[in-house]
């Protein structure tokens, strides 16, 4: 049972756009403008703001497209924000505890018809707050938006999403058509039946020129029997295990089948369910305490008993039953070799029965792999940023890089990312080294701030105090916490700038060296950063090749980047362009508006890409669409090569086959990469 402790009367807010006002009570407004802003005029009207309760808003998006709502906390010039995307025509409620202002994490819990969710901006508290906005950014078809209500409370609320079914027994969407979308569950046992017999006739790579790791027999360097990176005087490559000239061209789980989507507190919302116990779809179910990038984010307990169900999955097991695995590798092997991907990516192997190892021995496709429970402290510096000075550390990677003994002398194997888009680079205007000066606890890489300091300032702690606008007696007071260090005064800022990189380095250098130590034939490919900026190298040399995520129209701008500020070859860890033509909610970080269209900004990506002289690799995101109410923690993208019936979009598949195909050529100059792009849309 919850308790309201304050109602807040949607009457006090004051709109700052000139949308129209429908109605007061409950508050709905007409959604006219790119943005809507509501702003509170003061939050502290009998209210008790406190950082142990929740803010709850019940709303009703009336439009076509997920809807971004943010609520914006204000103070000292500064604004940390806490939004979800929501899920659209449905009644939903936002519930986000207001200590998540202390910006510990990147991903806020997922909860029902609240879809991803973010918390961006510095750490701070509700009681330093004098403003607060509820923004709601335009998406596709926009007609209404209702406030039903809106409180604190001292617990969480029925969540539960009130509305009719979304999706059909298939997963898709019932409320939208569109070309290709599988009508019935005997036409899909047919297609997916008949995929399988094509797929038995079709085993390998089509292009002749290749070698069976997929690399290009016209260009061959020193055989080593694993692969490798090498530099010929005019470009990068990778080096396949025969010694064949190789580029990574991958997709993103490339081996998975579908997405597990959130069920808990939508049951209502599915048209067909089968029952948890049931013997014939048990395979279909899990629940997020088994998702290990859930329990990253959200710990343990908190996935126990929420439950998620693969469609996708689901679909294969209704056309053949028992035999439903086999019958997806052989499919799936054949589609990847037949539209000339030669790397499987990530490979998380977030679900414990996707049989990831297995798969890869039967499909004979390189592949990389991201390491998972990257090392953390029991006090961390800023969200995931470990204590990186502390032995505690040391251990934990020496622990951590046992992950690698399984992949000793496998051939398949190109290299493993370290992390993946590591959440305190995310906050780029947040400085861990001006967070460890704001830290409570007496951490080991604080003391090592704080002698580097002493170093700097040659131990004068009235040169110190000059410089630094303080009036420390000694540098042992940088243990009591200081806010804001970093805003003290130029020097400040600067001195913790460059402490930031020596912070980083160490991060870096010391699981990477644990990983070398226990296999030093597979490449370190670095984190896969969220993206770049130019103060985002320190440690690159590091690795074997510096990794970023991209989704962009065009990586050209980051790939000039990268030449600037490291010799190491780069490659793009994820990247996409998304559709908005086939049922879902959402397309992409980076969308066309058509399948067609689609295609052209995919060839016009990779070809870019492929000119560039330091780029050995991109790895497609991802090989699936995303489910239709969200997966683990609340995507839920067209963005896929395949859809949740497991057919393919081939009109977009067309264009990116033509590229991979003759890829080589593009590479080494031989065909100039096309200058040519689709038509894009904006994101919703």
């Amino acid at each position: 049972m919850f308790t309201k402790t304050s109602q807040i009367n949607p009457l006090d807010f004051e709109m700052i756009t000139d949308s129209k006002i429908i109605s007061k009570v409950p508050y709905r407004v007409e959604l006219c403008n790119e943005k809507m802003i509501l702003e509170l005029k003061s939050h502290k009207r009998g209210f008790e703001w406190t950082d142990d309760k929740y803010i709850v808003l019940d709303t009703l998006t009336d439009m076509d497209s997920n809807v971004n709502l943010i609520i914006e906390f204000h103070y000292d010039g500064e604004v940390t924000s806490l939004g979800y995307y929501l899920l659209p025509d449905r009644r939903v409620k936002v519930a986000v505890k207001l200590d998540e202002l202390e910006s510990k994490r990147w991903f806020l819990q997922t909860r029902p018809g609240t879809l991803k969710g973010h918390v961006s901006g510095k750490p701070t508290h509700i009681s330093k707050v004098d403003k607060i906005r509820i923004i709601l950014e335009k998406g596709k078809n926009n007609r209404a938006f209702t406030l039903f209500d809106m409180y604190l409370s001292d617990d969480l609320p029925d969540l539960t999403v009130i509305g009719e079914p979304l999706a059909d027994e298939m997963g898709q969407c019932i409320n939208k058509d569109w070309e290709g979308k599988t009508k019935s569950t005997e036409e899909l046992i047919a297609f997916l039946r008949n995929e399988l017999a094509a797929a038995e006739e079709n085993t390998g790579y089509r292009n002749e020129s290749w070698s069976k790791y997929g690399g290009w027999k016209q260009i061959q360097f020193d055989r080593k029997g694993y692969f490798y990176s090498h530099y010929d005087g005019k470009r990068w490559w990778l080096v396949d295990p025969d010694g064949y000239a190789f580029f990574s061209n991958g997709v993103c789980y490339g081996s998975r089948m579908g997405d597990f989507g959130f069920v808990d507190g939508m049951e209502n919302l599915y048209q067909w369910l089968p029952s948890k116990e049931g013997e014939e779809f048990k395979n279909a179910w899990t629940t997020a305490d088994k998702i290990s990038e859930y329990v990253k984010r959200n710990g343990i307990e908190e996935g126990r008993g929420k439950y998620l169900f693969n469609f996708a999955r689901a679909n294969m097991i209704r056309a053949f039953g028992n035999g439903w695995w086999n019958a997806w590798n052989k499919i799936n092997v054949s589609r990847l070799k037949k539209w000339g991907f030669n790397t499987i990516s990530v490979c998380v192997n977030n679900y414990t029965d996707e049989n990831v190892l297995e798969y890869l021995e039967k499909a004979r496709i390189p592949f990389t792999w991201t390491l998972k429970e990257f090392p953390k402290t029991d006090n961390m510096i800023f969200r995931d940023f470990p204590d990186v000075y502390a032995p505690e550390y040391q251990r934990k990677s020496e622990v951590f890089a046992g992950q690698l003994k399984p992949f000793a002398g496998n051939p398949y194997m190109i290299g493993y990312f370290i992390n993946n888009e590591p959440e305190w680079l995310v906050q780029h205007n947040v400085n861990p080294a001006e967070r460890l000066l704001a830290n409570k606890h007496k951490l080991h890489s604080k003391t090592a701030l704080i002698k580097f300091l002493k170093n700097r300032y040659k131990e004068e702690i009235q040169e110190f105090n000059s410089s630094w606008k303080l009036s420390l007696a000694s540098f042992d007071d940088l243990y009591t916490p200081i806010e804001n260090a970093d805003k003290l005064s130029q020097e400040a800022k600067a001195d913790l700038l460059e402490f930031r990189d020596i912070l980083i380095k160490k991060y870096i250098e010391v699981p990477n060296q644990a990983l070398k130590n226990t296999d030093p034939v597979h490449m370190s490919l670095g984190m896969r950063y969220a993206s770049i900026t130019e103060e985002d190298f320190s440690g690159a040399d590091l690795y074997d090749m510096f990794s970023f995520n991209c989704y962009r129209r065009s990586p050209a701008e980051k790939f000039d980047i990268a030449l600037k500020h490291t010799e190491k070859p780069v490659i793009v860890g994820e990247w996409h362009i998304g559709g908005s033509d086939k049922g879902l909610y959402a397309n992409g970080l980076v969308s066309a508006g058509t399948q067609a269209e689609r295609g052209k900004c995919c060839a016009y990506y990779m070809q870019t890409a492929m000119s560039y002289s330091n780029c050995i690799g991109i790895h497609y995101f991802e090989f699936n669409d995303q489910p239709l109410l969200g997966r683990f923690d609340g995507e839920d993208m067209q963005h896929g090569l395949i859809d949740v019936c497991n057919k393919p979009y081939y009109e977009c598949i067309d264009k990116i086959q033509e590229t991979n195909l003759q890829m080589y050529e593009i590479i080494n100059g031989d065909i100039k990469p096309t200058g040519e792009t689709g038509i894009y849309v904006n994101r919703y």
